[in-house]
């Protein structure tokens, strides 16, 4: 189909702009193309006042790269149209197909290039997913996880009124263990869901489950976090689970706000995050799930001088990462990072990611310390917490992270006492787990149980 824009009409839709969302989207897109951070920081730093729908629209536009690849670069319409950002048609075109189905104003230029071209897209669309080979687009699709803040809300309650809503609640057989959970997770039909295997807070529904305009989503009786994100929380549980804590990397504020969920609003959390607008994201976070007992403090963690905070009994400390484990993250079909520029950048955030550890022991009552990345890496994972033992290892002991969770870490150390870091740690992966890839662990202090 030949598009083609009469001068009149351009010059009438030029005062008509498309809107902030769609804009904000395509630079972060072509943003992290260009690696200039990761969609999470991009995102939370592009000043959108809603940061919720920004990261729907972006993650749904990722989770169809291959697709939208296919769609922007053999649709002769847009090919006629010049110049045209390849980016905003990308997201554009999310919003047509996977996301409201609609795009306003229909007046706008790029807007109604796309909408001119519906038709066209939607027949190329279905002619890909009649491929014999539909199943390879997307070879790990993770499901939609739902935690319940029980600050605001009980499972039982928020089960109750989706069931209502015309969803269906399911259950797997016991006898199948956490093998057929994972299994009847995968078989989910678009109007089911289940209670997670592990957490009794969490939901799981099928990845096209929308929630970011759900009442629950605004009242804060729900939030949209991955099951592996909640781990940290829970690693540094204890029963009773009171006492001052610190997350020491805290934007945007899920696990900020699963801690205090966790010990009920009966302990004092202090927030730390760095950055301006993503210590504004964590205010808001933290205000939306009734975490009343959170301080927020915009510091660098490796400023703080432990001796202001003498009671501070838990760390969770969750850096900045190389993000390898999260799924759909970037385009799957672009060659991942490699080679001596990948061992450099996993070099300088290992360094930074020991500091961190290490200046959390230095705490003097800290009693658990939690470490956590989304990175595949064992250069950011087994190897900090080997870097680690060796500076803080006589006072305090590595700790095995959630007994309960069927995969531990990577164990490459022969020689004791580096030898039980791979059995003591824990590690989600995406294709066994149905999770982003993650990795957590476990410091005690010496003499505590």
């Amino acid at each position: 189909m030949d598009v083609r824009v009469n001068p009149s009409q351009q010059t009438r839709s030029k005062r008509v702009t498309v809107p902030e969302i769609y804009r904000k989207a395509a630079r972060i897109l072509k943003s992290a193309e260009e690696r200039k951070g990761s969609l999470k920081n991009l995102i939370y730093s592009s000043g959108f006042r809603d940061v919720k729908p920004l990261y729907a629209l972006v993650a749904e536009s990722c989770k169809h790269q291959i697709e939208l690849d296919e769609l922007v670069n053999n649709t002769a319409g847009l090919q006629n149209v010049q110049p045209f950002d390849p980016h905003l048609a990308r997201i554009l075109i999310t919003e047509l197909l996977w996301g409201k189905g609609y795009l306003k104003p229909e007046n706008a230029r790029a807007i109604r290039i796309i909408l001119e071209l519906e038709n066209d897209l939607r027949q190329a669309l279905d002619g890909m997913n009649s491929q014999e080979d539909k199943d390879s687009i997307h070879q790990i699709s993770a499901p939609r996880y739902v935690r319940v803040n029980t600050l605001v809300s009980t499972t039982e309650k928020v089960c109750t009124k989706l069931i209502a809503e015309g969803w269906k609640q399911v259950k797997s057989k016991k006898k199948t263990g956490y093998e057929g959970f994972i299994e009847r997770v995968k078989s989910l039909s678009e109007n089911e869901f289940i209670m997670d295997f592990h957490l009794d807070f969490l939901l799981v529904f099928p990845s096209s489950a929308q929630f970011h305009n759900h009442d629950f989503l605004r009242n804060g009786s729900i939030l949209l976090q991955d099951k592996a994100s909640c781990l940290s929380a829970v690693a540094l549980q204890t029963k009773p689970f009171y006492g001052k804590m610190i997350d020491a990397c805290s934007a945007p504020g899920m696990k900020t706000s699963l801690l205090a969920a966790l010990s009920n609003n009966q302990s004092s959390i202090i927030a730390i995050e760095r950055d301006a607008k993503r210590c504004n994201t964590l205010r808001q976070t933290v205000s939306n799930a009734r975490a009343s007992k959170v301080s927020v403090q915009r510091a660098d963690f490796l400023n703080l001088d432990p001796s202001d905070y003498q009671d501070v009994k838990y760390i969770l400390v969750d850096p900045s990462c190389s993000g390898t484990g999260i799924v759909n993250r970037l385009d799957p079909k672009r060659k991942p990072e490699e080679g001596a520029s990948l061992e450099l950048r996993l070099k300088r955030l290992s360094s930074l990611q020991s500091r961190l550890v290490e200046h959390a022991a230095t705490f003097p009552s800290v009693e658990r310390i939690v470490y956590s990345t989304c990175s595949i890496h064992e250069e950011e994972n087994e190897a900090v917490v080997r870097q680690v033992l060796s500076k803080i290892g006589n006072s305090f002991r590595l700790d095995e992270a959630l007994p309960w969770w069927p995969r531990r870490g990577t164990n490459s150390y022969d020689n004791p006492p580096d030898d039980i870091i791979g059995l003591k740690c824990v590690r989600a992966e995406a294709e066994k787990d149905l999770t982003n890839g993650f990795f957590i662990a476990l410091f005690v202090r010496m003499g505590e149980s």
